[in-house]
């Protein structure tokens, strides 16, 4: 499985990077901004997404409707990371074309299996 997570906090890369870095089934990128990321999504491709939703512009929401507005990223699951925990937010988060939300905090030694786990 190839993966991006973009999230602007460092240490949340990190432990994420510490999480996945032994699993050989998942090959993960980092972006540590919406630019960067913007970047390598129009240049790459990624059977996952995990975009953090509060980042500066452009932000999580931004990516995500940018991604479903390439025909070639609608086979690719996009995740969004975020403290909203609202029904309000989730689903305006797949109203966007979001396949699944991850709560903050979640617990990065479960994020590969909950990752095998996709549809």
């Amino acid at each position: 499985m190839k993966l991006l997570f973009v999230d602007d906090e460092a240490d949340i890369r990190e432990l994420v990077e510490m999480a996945l870095m032994t699993e050989d089934d998942i090959d993960v990128r980092f972006a540590a901004s919406g630019a960067e990321a913007l970047d390598i999504i129009l240049s790459d491709a990624f059977d996952v997404i995990m975009l953090d939703v509060m980042m500066p512009p452009p932000d999580g929401l931004q990516l995500l409707r940018t991604a479903r507005s390439r025909a070639v990223l609608n086979d690719t699951i996009i995740i969004m990371c975020t403290a909203k925990t609202s029904s309000e937010a989730e689903a305006e988060f797949r109203s966007l074309g979001a396949n699944h939300v991850l709560h903050k905090p979640f617990k990065p030694l479960k994020l590969a299996d909950f990752l095998r786990q996709l549809d």
